[in-house]
C-alpha cells in the first residue's frame, strides 16, 4: 500500500476518541472518586480547557471557555478550576501527544535525512513561580543574588526535519543532561540520526548508542579525550579513530544500563563555524563514500532547529508563564505546551499543502 500524507484532521479524530473514552479518564485521574458526577467543568472540559493555553488572566480565559461550552454555567471560578486540575494526572498530555506522534509516524509521508529521522535532543532551564511547595520539589538557582528563584531542567527530543517533539521531559533543575537524554532513548528506532551538542560527548554515551543501533553526531569539547585533543591541533579532515578503554566510572555506568563495554570505532570530523571557530565533530557514520566529511557542517547546522523550537515555546507559548502554584501544575503546563506544539505543526503542515496547490 503506498505512503500518504495523512491530515491533521484524521489524527484529531483519534485524539478525540482516545480523550473520551472511559479508560483514558480512569487512568488519568488520582483517585475513582474524581470526576464521577456531572460538574461544571467535567473531565474532557479540564483538559481541552488547560489545552487552550492559558495566558490571560485565569478568570477571563474561564468565562470566555465556558460561554462556548455552556449557554447556563457561567459562573466557574478560579478556585473552583484549581480544584478540578487538582485531580488529572500530567500524565494525560504525556499519553496524547503519545497518541499524536505515534500517528504521525505510522504509515505516514514524513521528511528524512538520507534515510534517517533526524533528532536534536538538548536542555534548557526554565524559570518557575516563586513558591515553596514548588522550589522543593525543582530546586532553584540564586543566580548571584541572595534570593532563590525556583527552577527547573528541561530536555527535548526534536525532530528537525518535521518540527515534531518526539518527547519531553522536565525534571529537579540539579539534574544531569544524561539521565534526561537516556529518557528520550526509548522514543527512538533504528534509522534514527541523532545530533548532540558539547555536554553529550562521554565515550560510554557513543557506545550506548552504537550498542542499540542509534546512528549519532556529537559535537566534542576541546578538553575531550586524547585523540581528539590531538585531532584538533592537527591538519587533518577527519580521522576513524578506535575508543579501546573506558574510564571505570564510564564503565560502571554502562553496567548499570546493563550493556557491557567492547572496543568501537567512530569518525571524527573537522568543520570551520562561520566565525571561523574550529569544531570537531565525533559521528557513527564512517564511511566516507556514502557520508562524506563535506556534509557535516550543513547537517550540524540543522541541529539550529531546536534552538528555533526553544525560543517558540518561550516567546510565542509562553512556557514559564505557568498558570497554577503547585508542582502539578508545572508538569500540566510543561506537557500541555508539548502537545499543543506538535497539534500546531501538524495543521501548519496541512495549511501548508493547501497554499502550495492554490499557488
Amino acid at each position: 500500500m503506498k505512503k500518504r500524507r495523512k491530515r491533521a484532521n484524521e489524527v484529531v479524530t483519534k485524539i478525540k476518541k482516545l480523550l473520551r473514552s472511559e479508560s483514558f479518564m480512569k487512568k488519568n485521574k488520582f483517585s475513582d472518586k474524581n470526576f464521577i458526577r456531572e460538574r461544571k467543568m467535567p473531565f474532557v472540559s479540564i483538559v481541552v480547557f488547560m489545552l487552550n493555553l492559558v495566558k490571560q488572566t485565569l478568570q477571563k480565559e474561564l468565562t470566555n471557555f465556558i460561554n462556548i461550552i455552556s449557554k447556563k454555567d457561567k459562573n466557574i471560578t478560579k478556585s473552583a478550576f484549581s480544584l478540578s486540575r487538582m485531580k488529572l494526572k500530567h500524565e494525560a498530555f504525556v499519553e496524547l501527544n503519545n497518541l499524536l506522534i505515534e500517528e504521525f509516524y505510522t504509515d505516514n509521508i514524513i521528511e528524512t535525512w538520507k534515510g534517517f529521522r533526524l533528532l536534536a535532543v538538548d536542555g534548557i532551564k526554565l524559570q518557575l513561580p516563586n513558591n515553596q511547595l514548588i522550589l522543593k520539589e525543582f530546586g532553584g538557582s540564586n543566580n548571584g543574588s541572595s534570593m532563590v528563584v525556583p527552577m527547573a531542567q528541561a530536555s527535548t527530543c526534536y525532530d528537525l526535519e518535521n518540527e515534531m517533539i518526539i518527547n519531553s521531559e522536565i525534571s529537579h533543575c540539579d539534574t544531569g543532561e544524561y539521565p534526561l537524554s537516556l529518557k528520550h532513548f526509548n522514543k527512538t528506532k533504528e534509522n534514527d540520526l541523532l545530533i548532540y551538542d558539547r555536554g553529550y560527548d562521554g565515550t560510554w554515551f557513543m557506545f550506548y548508542h552504537i550498542y542499540y543501533k542509534r546512528d549519532f553526531v556529537i559535537r566534542m569539547a576541546k578538553n575531550s579525550i586524547l585523540q581528539v585533543q590531538d585531532f584538533f591541533s592537527s591538519d587533518e579532515k577527519s580521522k576513524i579513530i578506535e575508543i579501546t578503554r573506558l574510564h571505570q566510572d564510564s564503565k560502571d555506568q554502562l553496567k548499570e544500563l546493563g550493556v557491557e563495554f567492547k572496543p568501537f570505532k567512530i569518525k571524527l570530523v573537522k568543520i570551520i563555524l562561520d566565525n571561523g571557530e574550529i569544531e570537531v565533530l565525533a559521528t557513527s557514520l564512517r564511511d566516507e563514500e556514502k557520508y562524506p566529511s563535506d556534509i557535516f557542517k550543513e547537517l550540524y547546522r540543522k541541529r539550529w532547529g531546536i534552538e528555533t523550537n526553544y525560543d517558540h515555546l518561550k516567546n510565542n507559548l509562553q512556557i514559564e508563564n505557568f498558570t497554577g502554584l503547585t508542582p502539578l501544575s508545572i508538569k500540566q503546563d510543561f506537557y500541555a505546551n508539548t502537545f499543543i506544539t506538535n497539534l500546531q505543526t501538524l495543521i501548519a503542515i496541512d495549511v501548508q499543502e493547501e497554499i502550495s496547490r492554490e499557488t
